[in-house]
């Protein structure tokens, strides 16, 4: 069970003709928010600081929140209800032609440890609604990553509500992130499995 509180973040594009939620959970060190304002104030927050990251086809529609050791959420915000509305992205890709929904980049944080053989251990997060190059869709759009990887700052500096700062589930304090340049997939819920043969 996490020591540390975490807030969950849904968001909605279209894949495969059909809306799909897809989502990123940050566990966090800092003040835990006290009532569902001021866990909506912290996803507010996080929402607005990632909006430039996405274009409008990604809007931000669920957060949830949760304290330290429980597996149930203690705060739910449906943006999708009134009087709330979703936020949408603000990316403005232009010309730049989206990747397939199961395309993400992929953002990573070193915790400060390592594993028994060595090997340095990771938070590491999946964006979806991502943009290739152009001159080569294996690679992120620069704009883009650049974008992300200013937002991935954000979530460690402290100076989102609450002086919430990104952390490992047990708590571990995260280093300055890194985006990787090459695109991977993620399976997403509607990807289905493959016809019988």
């Amino acid at each position: 069970m996490p020591d540390t509180p975490s807030i969950t973040i849904v968001k909605r594009f279209t894949y495969r003709g059909l809306n799909e939620d897809f989502s990123n959970t940050y566990h966090f060190s800092g003040t835990t928010p006290a009532n569902a304002a001021a866990w909506k104030t912290l996803a507010d927050g996080i929402i607005t600081a990632e909006a430039p990251c996405v274009a409008p086809g990604t809007s931000f529609v669920k957060a949830y929140g949760y304290e330290a050791g429980n597996e149930n959420s203690v705060a739910q915000i449906d943006y999708t209800l009134a009087p709330l509305t979703p936020t949408l992205g603000t990316l403005s890709p232009g010309a730049v032609a989206p990747c397939p929904g199961d395309v993400a980049a992929t953002i990573r944080w070193y915790t400060g440890a390592s594993s028994t053989r060595g090997k340095k251990i990771y938070c590491r997060k999946y964006m979806h609604g991502v943009y290739g190059s152009g001159a080569s869709n294996d690679t992120w759009w620069a704009t883009q990553k650049t974008a992300y990887q200013t937002f991935a700052a954000k979530l460690i500096d402290g100076t989102l509500p609450g002086s919430f700062k990104y952390c490992g589930p047990q708590g571990a304090v995260l280093s300055v992130p890194e985006t990787s340049p090459w695109l991977t997939t993620r399976t997403l819920k509607r990807r289905g499995k493959r016809p019988p043969t």
